[in-house]
């Protein structure tokens, strides 16, 4: 008897909404007012062509890492299964015709289920709060004199090279990017940081607490969060303000006036290195020890880690085009990506563990991620585009079959010492790519 999709993946975690969600977006992007939102003019995709809304976004889905006409034979072959030709020049003239909204929309989709429709034992959460960070990172982009004056520049001894800064909300629990956003080289990173918990508000949860490294800490910020509810908890640099540093004691509440008065808890504490660090917080629990923030403040390296796995798997820098347009198109559909193989990857973690809880390994297992992403190639947006469920879950079954045997152990504890160095080669030996 065969198991329907649904109930073959109940109680797997964030994981166990995949149906859901790929079902929400197969909808979307086969709904006729979700083209007429997201196309720019009224007359866009009127006619049926080789190239419809659907098919357009569904490519610009399928991970483009390889020479643009090499990339959609491949889609027309694999993914449409059809025995056509589709010109480079036709693909770039649909591309125009799509504002990047249609990415957010699809991403926000994401969160709705999980974090608005979920049920009692969905989405994870530390002690009760949805815990995410904030961070930035330097985008490389193409260097062409428009994308310069669009975002900025760096300049180096062969002149000026085009830079943007990306910047989202990472849930480091259920390793979701909530909110995303790119934007010129000079912006500053705290009004990038308020621009994203704007957008947050709408569907902010009753327990918000967010992470910050050391460049966000400022007495505005601090005021901003407080009056939207949202607790913190912040790094901050030697000599930030005399309160912080006239602060004797390792865990002393200080106060903050801006007309109002805001009580931040202040700790310092000397780290394994033997520098000390300093943290504000708003949460002023007395059960929380030192030692409760630090492991809390450690959850932050899942920012870094994401961004790392963005620009150096997805290569989300590896733009298709040189117009602004582009590259917000290219940025925000890798966001979505991350975010479906994070569900994929999830839904997997789960039935490794349920297969290995009785054998009394050393280590635990869990989804080798660069094999999960090129198993995905093509096959994601298949399922995309797929209407029956059924066939949505053979599918699934074939990529669980072909990252079955690759899997890889989770060492606890393993650290490596951080070493800045000339890097000679971007392509290292233990980083093959997975598209």
């Amino acid at each position: 008897m065969c198991v329907s999709f649904d109930t073959w993946v109940i109680k797997m975690g964030i994981g166990k909404y995949l149906p859901t969600i790929i079902t929400g977006a197969n909808k979307s992007l086969g709904d006729y007012l979700v083209k007429c939102t997201f196309r720019k003019n009224p007359k866009d995709f009127s006619r049926e062509r080789k190239l419809g809304f659907k098919e357009t976004v569904s490519f610009m889905l399928n991970m483009i890492n390889k020479t643009l006409q090499l990339e959609i034979d491949n889609f027309v072959e694999k993914v449409l299964n059809m025995d056509m030709t589709i010109t480079k020049q036709a693909y770039l003239a649909a591309r125009q015709k799509i504002k990047p909204e249609i990415f957010m929309k699809l991403n926000d989709d994401i969160n709705k289920i999980i974090y608005q429709e979920a049920d009692d034992d969905g989405y994870k959460t530390w002690n009760g709060y949805r815990l995410s960070a904030i961070d930035g990172s330097v985008m490389e982009i193409p260097d062409t004199k428009e994308l310069r004056e669009e975002y900025g520049y760096i300049k180096n001894q062969n002149g000026q090279v085009a830079r943007a800064k990306a910047a989202c909300i990472y849930d480091v629990v259920n390793k979701i990017v909530i909110k995303s956003k790119i934007d010129r080289y000079t912006a500053s990173e705290r009004e990038m940081a308020k621009s994203l918990i704007t957008e947050l508000l709408p569907d902010k949860k009753e327990n918000e607490l967010i992470l910050f490294d050391r460049g966000y800490p400022s007495s505005e910020l601090m005021v901003y969060l407080f009056d939207n509810k949202i607790d913190f908890v912040m790094r901050a640099q030697r000599n930030y303000a005399k309160a912080v540093d006239n602060a004797k004691n390792e865990d002393q509440i200080i106060v903050q006036y801006n007309k109002k008065c805001y009580k931040v808890k202040v700790l310092k504490f000397m780290l394994d290195s033997g520098q000390e660090e300093i943290l504000l917080t708003s949460l002023l629990d007395e059960k929380l020890t030192i030692k409760d923030f630090k492991n809390l403040y450690f959850k932050r390296w899942g920012i870094e880690t994401k961004f790392d796995e963005l620009k150096n798997r997805l290569e989300i820098e590896n733009f298709t085009g040189t117009t602004k347009q582009a590259i917000e198109q290219d940025f925000y559909a890798t966001i979505y990506i991350s975010n479906m193989i994070e569900l994929v990857r999830t839904h997997n973690d789960e039935k490794i563990r349920k297969k290995h809880s009785e054998k009394g390994l050393k280590y635990e297992y869990k989804t080798n991620l660069n094999t999960l992403t090129g198993a995905l190639k093509d096959k994601f947006v298949i399922m995309l585009m797929e209407n029956s469920p059924r066939k949505r879950n053979k599918m699934l079954k074939v990529i669980e079959k072909q990252i079955a045997k690759s899997i890889i152990p989770i060492r606890p504890g393993r650290q490596n010492r951080r070493m800045k160095r000339q890097v000679l080669s971007k392509y290292k030996a233990n980083r093959k790519r997975c598209l």
